[in-house]
């Protein structure tokens, strides 16, 4: 089932595409592989500094498949889809398939940000308006639930009003959401707040105007490491 919610002035398209037990099956062994892999190293989640203004440190674990993509670290973060998990293969799959279904065509997504979110860790307020990405995002989610709030971006002649929310939407395992349209990164940004353990794999469109020239791989911060040894035991969905 797709719910579609059409965002004022033309500015773009938000599709939740709720999974169901029947369609879950495949959503159900994409999360235990997430955990698997990581678990035995396939899998690389680490907490790498953003490059924006200045560097700090992501509230997440991810790693990046595909291209590369600058928000995350560029090439130093990125493995390409000929070394990637068979996790993240068959999430991309997934969003695919339920992509094309929810807007009747082919995306030609290039990249996947792998994330896993720990108790209390959530992605912020944001926005993927970087040079060079594609008008089509889209995400999947698995374990817990969350919550995806949109607001509008802040403008210099507005006060306090772009703080008020939106659009929430509730995301539950086997989920899809579908960001459509250049408008919906303009002028808005979300944020997605976990409930619990969860892991999303998000796809998108990725040109060369997001490349930079080569840069040095950055380094990774050991002391938070995303720990397997305790952390990604084979965990069933749970809202």
């Amino acid at each position: 089932m797709c719910s579609t919610f059409v965002l004022p002035y033309k500015r773009g398209r938000i599709h939740l595409i709720k999974g169901t037990p029947p369609a879950n099956k495949a959503a159900d062994k994409i999360f235990q592989d997430y955990q698997e892999q990581a678990a035995n190293g396939e899998l690389l989640l680490r907490r790498y500094p953003l490059r924006m203004r200045g560097a700090f440190l992501t509230n997440y674990f991810s790693q990046n498949s595909g291209e590369p993509y600058q928000y995350v670290g560029g090439t130093g973060n990125t493995v390409p889809f000929t070394n990637a998990p068979t996790a993240v293969l068959d999430a991309l799959s997934l969003i695919k398939d339920r992509a094309r279904r929810s807007l009747n065509h082919d995306i030609p997504f290039n990249e996947v940000l792998s994330a896993a979110y720990m108790e209390r860790q959530k992605m912020s307020f944001h926005s993927d308006s970087e040079k060079g990405l594609g008008p089509v995002v889209a995400s999947l989610s698995l374990g817990s639930t969350a919550y995806m709030h949109f607001r509008t971006r802040k403008l210099k002649q507005q006060l306090e009003s772009h703080k008020q929310n939106v659009l929430t939407l509730v995301l539950r395992h086997g989920d899809v959401l579908v960001m459509e349209g250049i408008g919906v990164q303009e002028y808005y940004e979300h944020t997605v707040v976990p409930t619990n353990f969860r892991i999303a794999a998000t796809a998108r469109c990725i040109g060369s105007a997001n490349q930079s020239p080569a840069q040095e791989k950055p380094k990774p911060h050991d002391s938070v490491t995303y720990n397997t040894d305790s952390k990604l035991a084979p965990t069933k969905a749970a809202d």
